[in-house]
């Protein structure tokens, strides 16, 4: 007497089961399409340039010292301790007392095929001030040192970038800029040599103006004591990233505005510097940067690979609730009909993905739910033999598929929306069944199986 029941159970888990081959199939396609969309990304890099960060100023002052060491050698057979002098080439590095960055990013997009990259050109003025004497401690040991001319370099992680000639001023003076950064730890930039004596103590005041081309993301590396950076655009869409947010910021349709403000105490760059140069220890120092990335809003591809992941769970919430039209209503649906019915409800993501690379995601949502709704309502009005339970069908698909926009769109409280949806199914499921005598419908089963079978006989 249960066999028909479970049986029907069993047949509506392996459909389910079943359809993730083509559920998993459509994920591969998402994964292709962001493949093909990172590999136009860097298409545009290698022709554009790619994602910029700035590293302040550092002063670079280089110098001869010579240093006396008590060497052993042997002569005539004995071991004597003799002192040879060497000339050592070494480098003092000097981070700025403060520093100002003022940035106007101006906006435009790039197209490989479909795909879009948002890219910018920025117009940067740095300004701030060394205190010479002070950083090198010319006190010690004068009487051993050579300076040599000292560089102020600046880095810019794609030279490529730099759109026209820079201006760089030190002291009111034209300094000629130079490429490259004569520096290990700044892999590339510019510099300019600088023309110093050190015979007093004296503040180093510069300022440079550069037009700088880049793509998706600007971020800068805080070297001063203290640092200042603003920015604006007229891009509606800033994404602050880094390990520092904006102080203030101000976001609009008509574009953003921010400003950050860093200091001694709170990014350490004197310590990282030191773990770079002395250690070879540079990802501190590298890494300790902030900045913005242009983002494009929604990430068509990660709505739809999170719209995926619920696939299973929707699926089965449909073909539930075309059991219960079964069971409440006393139809007999074909398994073949379960199928049909799945494998239209996978296709609304194929239609999702591919409508969302040409227009909105949220108008591509709604024209796939509407063309998918439409269809398995016809077809349902058809297996339940009536109009007005096809309607009732669609109007719960259609609620199925706002709840799960819902839970595509929220990052924070999808899990917590996802468990009340669950939740509130199966309470309806226990509610509008509780009065149901489940060996009734089991016997009523069997009964319409053994009067199939005579029929078939019969014939």
């Amino acid at each position: 007497m249960q066999k028909a029941l479970i049986y029907k159970f069993l047949t509506i888990g392996g459909l389910v089961l079943l359809l993730l081959v083509p559920l998993s199939m459509i994920g591969g396609v998402i994964d292709g399409r962001q493949y093909h969309r990172t590999a136009a990304v860097n298409d545009i890099a290698a022709s554009w340039t790619g994602p910029q960060k700035i590293t302040g100023a550092v002063l670079v002052a280089p110098y001869k010292e010579i240093v006396t060491k008590d060497v052993e050698v042997y002569e005539d057979g004995k071991r004597q301790t003799v002192q040879k002098r060497q000339i050592l080439q070494r480098y003092k590095y000097i981070l700025p007392e403060a520093i100002q960055i003022n940035g106007d990013i101006r906006t435009e997009e790039r197209y490989r095929g479909i795909y879009k990259v948002p890219v910018y050109t920025a117009d940067l003025k740095l300004e701030g001030h060394f205190h010479v004497e002070k950083s090198l401690g010319l006190t010690e040991n004068l009487a051993n040192i050579t300076w040599q001319e000292p560089y102020i370099v600046f880095g810019v992680q794609d030279i490529r970038g730099i759109n026209q000639s820079v201006k760089l001023n030190v002291n009111n003076k034209h300094v000629e800029p130079r490429p490259g950064t004569r520096t290990s730890f700044i892999p590339q930039g510019i510099h300019g040599t600088l023309n110093l004596g050190y015979d007093k103590d004296m503040d180093l005041n510069f300022d440079v103006a550069l037009e700088l081309q880049g793509m998706e993301t600007l971020s800068f590396l805080p070297t001063g004591k203290s640092t200042r950076v603003d920015l604006k655009s007229p891009w509606p869409h800033p994404k602050f990233e880094g390990r520092f947010l904006p102080k203030t910021r101000e976001i609009s349709g008509d574009g953003f505005s921010a400003r950050w403000e860093t200091s001694f105490f709170s990014s350490n760059m004197l310590e990282h510097l030191e773990s770079c140069i002395r250690q070879n220890q540079c990802n501190a120092f590298q890494n300790n940067s902030f900045g913005v990335s242009l983002h494009q809003g929604v990430d068509i591809y990660l709505q739809a690979e999170r719209s995926v992941k619920y696939a299973l769970l929707f699926v089965g919430l449909t073909f539930v609730a075309f059991l219960l039209f079964e069971i409440l209503k006393g139809l007999r649906i074909h398994a073949v009909q379960y199928g049909l019915v799945g494998i239209a409800l996978a296709l609304f993501y194929l239609l999702l993905i591919s409508l969302s690379e040409h227009i909105a995601f949220g108008l591509s949502y709604i024209i796939a739910s509407i063309a998918c709704v439409s269809l398995i309502s016809f077809y349902v009005s058809f297996v339940l033999r009536s109009a007005a339970r096809g309607l009732i069908f669609a109007g719960t698909l259609s609620g199925l598929y706002g709840a799960l926009y819902m839970l595509i769109r929220s990052e924070d409280y999808a899990l917590l929306m996802g468990s009340g949806l669950l939740f509130g199914v199966l309470t309806f499921i226990m509610v509008i069944t509780r009065d149901i005598d489940w060996y009734k419908i089991e016997a009523g089963a069997k009964q319409q199986l053994v009067k199939s079978d005579n029929k078939q006989k019969s014939e």
